[in-house]
């Protein structure tokens, strides 16, 4: 399909292919009349109403299934390059194509994004995102979940036309949402205290001595949510940095969400800020002053880049180990 058949099909192609759904679900709804309906508090096998239905008509289902991937991969190329579209519609494309695809199969879709177990401020572990369709769905409950979805798809559609209705090709025209990596970047995650303001300063500047871009997330101008904004920082950035001096929940968050993607966080910490135990067995320098960050990150960021850093005209004020972390700011 090309571009020009694509953008113009794919809206017909949907009503297509739910038209078909829904009749499958009607004759899925008449063969399985007699199958009890589990109670809420059941959790029977996920092929519960699957495994009953006729083979003729589980042949059509995955038939269905089938033309339903091909048509998302089409509407997911279609929207990524939309500009009227961000990188929330994408999500809802993917994730709406694996709840439709659950309905088909008599199946419920459920996910679930990072936890941090925490008891009054003291963080217990994290529990990191997943996503499962093991709890069975019967027809008529699915048909209901499948029509949800193909709405909520049908109205990204809406802004696709819209865009190519006002000529307006391509995403480099306009974009909040960030591209799947950015090399040069970093992120900062640390508590947004006044008191470390001055830290946060400080290794912006180390990270500009390796020509690397640091952003700290009170930096970030967005219309979306805040939690969406910094878990797509974490997921792109090519450096992530976190100072867990203050023991902040959030930070905490930040960080087991990294980990849970795999990535790699350059931690540290103030001299006599504790770890808890979920992040204890990695490597977090305590540092003593600015002075002594700076020197430490500089010589870690040597170590990872394999480049010496620029020379900087900005020289971080010093404190002593006992005093706080600031820097009197004149004029």
């Amino acid at each position: 399909m090309n571009d020009e058949i694509e953008q113009g099909e794919l809206g017909i192609l949907l009503v297509s292919l739910d038209r078909d759904v829904v009749a499958y679900f009607d004759r899925a709804e008449a063969a399985l009349k007699d199958i009890p309906r589990p109670d809420r508090w059941e959790r029977p096998d996920r092929d519960h109403f699957w495994g009953e239905l006729p083979e003729q008509l589980r042949q059509e289902a995955e038939g269905l299934v089938k033309r339903l991937l091909e048509l998302a991969g089409s509407i997911a190329d279609a929207v990524r390059n939309a500009p009227l579209a961000s990188e929330a519609d994408q999500r809802d494309v993917m994730t709406g194509t694996k709840a439709m695809r659950a309905t088909i199969l008599l199946r419920h879709f459920h996910s679930w994004t990072t936890d941090v177990l925490h008891d009054e401020g003291t963080v217990l572990g994290v529990q990191p995102a997943g996503q499962s369709d093991d709890i069975p769905s019967a027809p008529e409950v699915a048909r209901r979940s499948f029509a949800s979805w193909k709405g909520k798809i049908n109205d990204i559609l809406d802004l696709v036309s819209a865009a190519r209705g006002r000529g307006i090709v391509g995403r480099d025209v306009f974009s909040t949402a960030p591209a799947r990596y950015r090399p040069g970047t970093a992120f900062i995650m640390m508590s947004m205290d006044i008191e470390l303001i001055d830290v946060a300063d400080t290794v912006k500047q180390v990270f500009e001595q390796f020509d690397i871009r640091p952003v700290r997330a009170d930096d970030i101008e967005h219309e979306d949510l805040i939690t969406k904004r910094i878990l797509d920082e974490i997921e792109t950035a090519e450096f992530l940095f976190a100072d867990l001096t203050g023991e902040r929940p959030n930070v905490y968050y930040e960080v087991g969400y990294a980990h849970a993607r795999k990535r790699s966080v350059i931690l540290y910490r103030k001299a006599g800020t504790g770890l808890h135990f979920d992040l204890a067995g990695y490597n977090c320098p305590e540092y003593d002053n600015l002075r002594d960050l700076r020197n430490k990150l500089r010589r870690r960021l040597e170590h990872i880049t394999n480049r010496r850093p620029k020379d900087s005209t900005i020289e971080p004020a010093v404190s002593s180990p006992n005093q706080p972390l600031h820097i009197d700011r004149k004029g």
